[in-house]
């Protein structure tokens, strides 16, 4: 569990941020970090349209079930099978198809929802100026939560106004073998690029899902609108965590250098 600080919040102080041993590898959130969304207007949306698009196959009931047994399957860990494939045995399983086809209907439904949810999103203030800057000096992986193909990744990157390809890696579902906040997740990256987590910084917004990531000795920055920078604490953590605005970090990683 965090540390608590008075009710609801987090044990820290205000302090002028010392990052530790160089950072090299910047893995940077989306949701909630480069890219807003209207939360409830958003999933009313999404969700009308994908249970309209399922009543092709099944009931409506019995499509809201197996659209959230999918979502369940995300919150588990798989030493071997990626997120993609258990959610498509999944769907393929239920309804009864093979699962090519049941593939390429998840893939064609998400195809025809996802450019239309657009206005639902927004950019993060600051988020962009400080990629700007931070492309130059650091390798850049997109540590989104990977349970959409890199296509609608990239789509979404784009709405925060930022070129995916500014990123070395992308972590999707097609990838991945678990998700936040699990300890697997952020030990995936790690190994996938072969890094060492000293050499790593996780942003994100989240402190819940990306917090976590000090476990693996990751350290992190919870991003908002702070007015000053915070230390924080997980139990069973092996980095420092803060919490602040893009600024603050900026200025800690240039006196790094």
């Amino acid at each position: 569990m965090i540390t608590q600080w008075q009710k609801g919040g987090i044990r820290g102080k205000n302090l002028n941020m010392d990052l530790g041993s160089p950072v090299t590898h910047l893995l940077v959130d989306l949701d909630g970090t480069l890219l807003g969304n209207r939360s409830l207007a958003l999933g009313v949306d999404f969700a009308r349209q994908a249970v309209k698009r399922m009543t092709t196959y099944t009931s409506w009931r019995r499509g809201v079930k197996i659209l959230l047994e999918m979502n369940r399957e995300f919150g588990r860990v798989s030493p071997d099978i990626t997120n993609d494939i258990r959610v498509v045995e999944i769907f393929a399983k239920r309804l009864k198809m093979p699962a090519d086809e049941a593939r390429k209907v998840l893939r064609e439904s998400l195809f025809v929802i996802f450019p239309g949810l657009e206005k639902h999103f927004y950019p993060m203030p600051g988020a962009k100026d400080f990629l700007d800057w931070a492309k130059e000096r650091y390798t850049l992986i997109l540590a989104t939560n990977p349970v959409w193909p890199p296509e609608i990744i990239e789509l979404r990157v784009k709405w925060a106004g930022v070129d995916p390809k500014i990123f070395a890696d992308i972590t999707h579902v097609r990838a991945m073998r678990s998700c936040k906040p699990t300890r697997e997740y952020y030990q995936q990256i790690l190994s996938a690029h072969t890094l060492e987590a000293e050499s790593c910084l996780l942003i994100g917004n989240d402190v819940k899902m990306d917090l976590p990531a000090t476990r693996v000795g990751i350290r992190t920055f919870i991003v908002g609108k702070y007015k000053k920078s915070t230390a924080l604490r997980l139990k069973g953590a092996k980095a420092d965590a803060w919490r602040g605005a893009f600024p603050h970090l900026k200025t800690a990683l240039a006196d790094q250098r």
